[in-house]
Formats: structure tokens, C-alpha cells, sequence
């Protein structure tokens, strides 16, 4: 008779599974990560791995839709009044913060990754629609509300502030130096130019 599955060990070993997936991902690149690189990073036998993901495959596309949410949460954060005035106001810090690496990480060569798969490109872009419709919804309530230009293109302000921030991220995860004083600066100038009534 088998034994019950412990829910909370399982998901915990699914999470730490795709932690050291990125890590392998972002340090060798998603070509030379080998999956027993993967189970020794993450210090588990290949058996227990491959029961929550069959191939590495699984593994980037588990972590780009977690990631995927993970952004929707900040973008619907910063489409606020109170994210607008942030923007607005941006600091050298605050930029610094938004370009900190944060939940797995991963790198370019693993986003690239996802894209060249049929359902990673499939999924890339339903999640660049949702991203860009709901900013855009978000613009729309804050013209109704009057915290937003009422002459502003939402659809078109959506897109430019999507690739300002794909830019500055890409930037920052290859190593291009950002002059983050001059950046804040401008950042501030245009957040309140084309949205702030």
C-alpha cells in the first residue's frame, strides 16, 4: 500500500526544484544546464525530480508562468493612482529596486528559451496581451477617475510603458551599464507627461 503524499513536502520540493533550475539555467544557460546538474543543485536523486517534472522543458515553462503572474501582480500594483504618482517620482533607489533581480531570476538565454518552443511563444504572448489589456483597462478607469490624461492613448501608453520596462530589465540582465540618477529622472518626466492630467 503506498504511503500518502505529504502535500506540503511536495510542493515545497516542487519550489526548490524550480530554484535550482533557474539557478542551473542562468549560470550554464538552458543548452548546458543538464538535468543532473539540476538534481545536484538542488541536492535530490534524479527519480524524485523527474516525478514533479518529466524534462527541463516542464521545468522553464513552470517557471516563466510563475513568473508571468509575478509581473501582472507589480504591473497591476504600479497601474494605480498611487503607482502613477510613484512613477512620477521615481528615484535613482526605486529604479535600482525595480532592476533587482527578484523571484527566479532567470536570464535572457532562458527567456529566449521559452520563446522558441510553439507553447512557450504561445504563452509569451497571451501573457504580453493580458499585460497590455489590463495596464490599458487600468489607464481607462484612471481617465475616468481623473487621475489620467484624458486625451492619453491607454492601448498605445500601455505598450510604451511594457517595452520602457522590458528594456530596462533586458539592459540590466546582460550588464549594460543604466545611469540610474538620469534614468529616474527621465522615467519621472515622461510618467508625468503622458499620463498625469
Amino acid at each position: 500500500m503506498a504511503r500518502p503524499r505529504n502535500e506540503a513536502l511536495h510542493a515545497q520540493r516542487h519550489h526548490d526544484i524550480l530554484q535550482a533550475a533557474a539557478r542551473v539555467f542562468k549560470r550554464k544557460g538552458f543548452h548546458l544546464a543538464r538535468t543532473e546538474d539540476i538534481c545536484a543543485e538542488v541536492g535530490l536523486s534524479a527519480g524524485t525530480v523527474f516525478r514533479h517534472f518529466p524534462d527541463k522543458q516542464s521545468m522553464i515553462m513552470a517557471i516563466a508562468d510563475i513568473e508571468f503572474e509575478h509581473y501582472r501582480a507589480e504591473l497591476d500594483q504600479l497601474a494605480t493612482r498611487e503607482g502613477i504618482a510613484w512613477l512620477s517620482n521615481i528615484t535613482a533607489a526605486d529604479l535600482a529596486e525595480i532592476l533587482r533581480p527578484h523571484g527566479f531570476d532567470l536570464g535572457v538565454d532562458s527567456w529566449l528559451e521559452v520563446a522558441r518552443s510553439p507553447e512557450g511563444r504561445m504563452r509569451l504572448h497571451a501573457m504580453d496581451r493580458r499585460l497590455r489589456r489590463s495596464l490599458a483597462q487600468q489607464l481607462r478607469r484612471g481617465q475616468d477617475e481623473g487621475w489620467v490624461r484624458p486625451t492619453v492613448d491607454c492601448d498605445g501608453a500601455a505598450t510604451v510603458v511594457l517595452a520602457l520596462f522590458s528594456g530596462l530589465l533586458f539592459d540590466a540582465d546582460v550588464g549594460i551599464a543604466i545611469d540610474l540618477e538620469a534614468t529616474s529622472r527621465a522615467m519621472a518626466d515622461l510618467f508625468k507627461s503622458l499620463l498625469q492630467p
